[in-house]
């Protein structure tokens, strides 16, 4: 039995530029309902409609009387609808690409089950009266959205997959994608021809198990970030909202290391890069430690005055970006642009006695 795609693809076929096109749109959508669900919560409407997936039990949409903050919750569940519409433009575009890519479609779909999730995550925390955990919870489930967003976005616009729309499918029945898995196993026995890594570096592994690291360490920064927002004071709150039983204080003071450690991690990262003219990895680690430098900024003037909601909206954006930042880093060390030898780059002809 034929899928729907496998209905199109002899009368569709999408260029790379169109996928390029629908991951932008997907990233920024991931990174707007960051935003937009973090203006929920710190405006105080994470209740301004009381039940799920109803808005109340007698309306499905917001009624007049529900007043802003029923407006503000409605409006940001209206914008998953949004990003389900950009990742599934990603899903056909990366789909019905003339040369489909098992990768870029693989990140894609994940995407529009990770929505779901995220959906129901939202039903669980209104039900539970947005109960913190629940809270922090789905904030992380909205990172794991933007972490495939960006998987997906950073491979549709390098050179390799540019170098992989450029190959021709081998003749035979079925599927494009079919097709398209035939190429890619050929690829596997016959070596690496989408990344022209020439000459080889030998110092790159090492440089992506220190990025790895970064990972990993700006992840504990994010639940750290979570846990710290659940536990202590925070903009919309009322007394019928529970918080987190731990230590505030102590909690920002893990979540200020965390991110001084996620920021030495970058600058080694970062000199590494430099140091093996590296320029892909050097040029994102240097826009990564500027987007650090900024957040903490944030995040001191917040903790000085106050955290006015504004503020600290903008810090859970600079949060996002930040994420985005690092992984882009480690995509560097894993899949570096080719390099084209030049005349002085090439090495010298022996010389003949």
């Amino acid at each position: 039995m034929r899928t729907p795609f496998g209905l199109l693809e002899p009368y569709v076929s999408l260029t790379p530029r169109a996928v390029r096109w629908a991951t932008t749109f997907a990233l920024l959508c991931s990174i707007g309902i960051i935003l937009t669900g973090g203006i929920v919560r710190l405006t105080g409407s994470g209740l301004g409609c009381p039940t799920w997936p109803k808005c109340t039990d007698d309306s499905l949409i917001v009624p007049a009387e529900m007043g802003i903050h029923g407006t503000i919750e409605f409006t940001n569940r209206m914008l998953t609808f949004v990003i389900s519409v950009a990742v599934g433009l990603a899903i056909i575009t990366a789909r019905l690409q003339k040369v489909p890519n098992r990768w870029l479609v693989r990140t894609t779909w994940s995407q529009f089950f990770i929505i779901v999730l995220n959906a129901v995550l939202g039903g669980i925390t209104v039900w539970t009266g947005l109960n913190p955990y629940m809270v922090a919870i789905h904030f992380c489930a909205a990172t794991l959205l933007l972490t495939t967003t960006t998987l997906s976005y950073d491979y549709a616009h390098s050179p390799a997959f540019a170098d992989w729309s450029r190959h021709s499918l081998p003749e035979g029945p079925g599927t494009r994608y079919a097709r398209a898995k035939a190429l890619l196993r050929s690829q596997a026995t016959e070596g690496p021809v989408v990344l022209n890594q020439v000459p080889v570096d030998p110092t790159r592994p090492r440089r992506t198990r220190l990025a790895w690291v970064l990972v990993a360490v700006a992840a504990l920064l994010v639940v750290a970030g979570t846990l710290t927002t659940g536990a202590g004071p925070h903009p919309g709150d009322s007394s019928e909202v529970h918080r987190i039983d731990l230590d505030w204080a102590g909690l920002a003071w893990v979540h200020g290391l965390l991110g001084t450690l996620v920021l030495v991690l970058a600058g080694a990262v970062t000199w590494a890069a430099h140091q093996a003219a590296d320029l892909k990895t050097r040029r994102r680690g240097l826009i990564l430690l500027g987007l650090l430098v900024g957040q903490m900024t944030i995040g001191v003037y917040q903790s000085l005055d106050g955290l006015p909601w504004v503020v600290v909206a903008a810090h859970m954006v600079g949060a996002a970006l930040v994420w985005v930042g690092v992984l882009r880093v480690l995509l560097a060390t894993i899949h570096p642009d080719p390099v084209v030898l030049t005349p002085e780059t090439e090495a010298p002809a022996p010389v003949s006695a």
